[in-house]
């Protein structure tokens, strides 16, 4: 193997050197901590992703993250590496670069063609970086679907750009003077590759990063909020109906029904529906909707499902088998004079 490339204690040392620059701008506990909880998912969909195109165990996983200039890196990492540009089109705006060492994408790119271990070779070809590339597409693609889960809205990317530069030499890939937070990824594939890739994001479009998480867990939390609001008028809801009785009411021809002459109304259909549960989804996911999908609902599982005649709530009950069909063992039910409002 040619000696330009850095080992792994190397790059431990390129690390600890960037860290000087942090004093420039820094990121909080919390917001180191977030930028690598993101980093440890993203990125642990990707190793899935390349296990199944290369069909070989990889693991990645966020051993440090740190503020420096770009500058800095190039001086501290200046052997030639792959760069990968990823651009967010959808749910975030801006953009961050990963810079693989070339032993490194050599590897994933002859797999990727069928070579086999000993045939791997130490530098990219332009055939090799075409299948690299595309590796770096599906990675990337599976990482962004890790992070539309993570931040509960869609998060999309444009195509990677991958290309080989030589740190040292090539000055235009990005601005030197900006600040950037660098994360580096441990990766590893057993017997070829104990290495590390290094994630570069401009330090604002972190903390945004940051920002737009902690808002999508405000909302959600909001959701669930009103959910358990929801939640508690439907049981007050329910107990009016019950008349605050804990005995079964029941219909029988001496029930006060009021003025209501039941007689008249005793025939008309009234269309029953027990409902499962329900659940919230945007129009976007309902369009993705298709056969093996799940879909989770709020009713969790024991609790009583709701009946109604027509759009009134009248009973609870639980699921039970008919023969082969589905049926409703009634557990609570409203009072005659209520279950007669469904017919209006």
């Amino acid at each position: 193997m040619s000696n330009e490339f850095l080992q792994q204690d190397e790059i431990d040392a390129v690390l600890q050197n960037m860290s000087s620059s942090a004093s420039i701008q820094n990121l909080t506990e919390i917001e180191r901590d977030t930028l690598a909880e993101i980093g440890n998912i993203s990125m642990g969909s990707a190793a899935t992703a390349l296990s199944t195109l290369i069909n070989k165990k990889v693991t990645i996983t966020v051993p440090d993250v740190r503020v420096s200039t770009f500058a800095e890196v190039q001086r501290n990492y200046p052997i030639p590496c792959i760069i990968v540009n990823v651009e967010y089109k959808a749910g975030l705006q801006g953009s961050n670069m990963l810079v693989i060492k070339e032993r490194d994408a050599s590897v994933i790119g002859s797999l990727m063609m069928g070579l086999s271990d000993d045939e791997i070779p130490d530098t990219v070809d332009e055939i090799t970086l075409s299948a690299v590339s595309e590796a770096m597409n599906v990675m990337m693609g599976s990482a962004a679907t890790a992070m539309s889960d993570l931040f509960r809205y869609k998060i999309d990317i444009s195509p990677p750009e991958t290309t080989r530069k030589h740190l040292g030499e090539d000055v235009d890939i990005i601005p030197q003077d900006g600040v950037y937070v660098i994360i580096a990824f441990h990766l590893h594939i057993p017997d070829l590759v104990d290495s590390t890739m290094l994630q570069v994001i401009d330090i604002n479009f972190a903390r945004e990063m940051v920002a737009n998480l902690f808002d999508s867990d405000m909302d959600s939390q909001a959701s669930s909020n009103e959910r358990v609001k929801e939640e508690t008028l439907a049981t007050q809801t329910w107990n009016d109906l019950k008349g605050g009785s804990e005995a079964e009411p029941k219909y029988d021809e001496n029930t006060d029904l009021g003025n209501l002459n039941i007689e008249l109304i005793k025939d008309i259909p009234v269309q029953i529906r027990a409902v499962l549960g329900r659940t919230r989804m945007s129009i976007e996911n309902i369009l993705k909707l298709g056969p093996g999908h799940i879909m989770e609902l709020d009713t969790l599982d024991g609790e009583p499902i709701d009946v109604y005649a027509n759009d009134t709530l009248i009973a609870r009950g639980e699921v039970v088998v008919v023969g082969e069909q589905f049926g409703v063992r009634i557990t609570e039910i409203s009072t005659p004079r209520n279950r007669i409002q469904s017919i209006r």
